[in-house]
């Protein structure tokens, strides 16, 4: 699995954002390593439900901190961690269910933990690049 590494390109300039989204990069990377390692399935569930807990939070602070600096793509933001959230909450519910079964099946296993970490290493840097950039501005007017 490849990680991803925090570079200039991620930055956003906003320290409490770019905190935030080097512990979701590290998550995300724990998620790829324990993935490559071939984790026993509990640990790589247990790293995914955290980094969707972690995910909600700092989407919450950062529609905060986005409607606080009178963004105007706000709903629209607003929407798009909403969608990013149900994909991943999908990913956990089916990572869940096939813990759940006795005697997992590996072939299954495998090919979910590659869809997983497909989706994680593309949603944070995708997100980051494509949706936060646009919102720089106006919050670096707060400061």
């Amino acid at each position: 699995m490849t990680m991803i590494e925090w570079s200039n390109e991620l930055k956003l300039g906003v320290p409490a954002m770019d905190a935030e989204h080097r512990q979701l990069l590290k998550l995300t990377n724990d998620f790829l390593t324990a993935a490559g390692e071939q984790a026993p399935f509990p640990r790589l569930t247990r790293i995914m439900g955290e980094l969707i807990a972690r995910t909600r939070i700092h989407f919450q602070a950062e529609e905060t901190l986005l409607d606080r600096a009178a963004y105007p793509g706000l709903a629209g933001h607003k929407a798009e961690h909403g969608r990013l959230l149900v994909e991943a909450q999908r990913l956990y519910e089916r990572f869940s269910t096939l813990e759940a079964t006795s005697g997992t099946d590996q072939t299954a296993a495998r090919a979910l933990t590659l869809e997983a970490a497909q989706f994680l290493q593309r949603w944070l840097v995708d997100h980051i690049i494509n949706d936060d950039r646009p919102y720089r501005p106006y919050v670096l007017r707060l400061t």
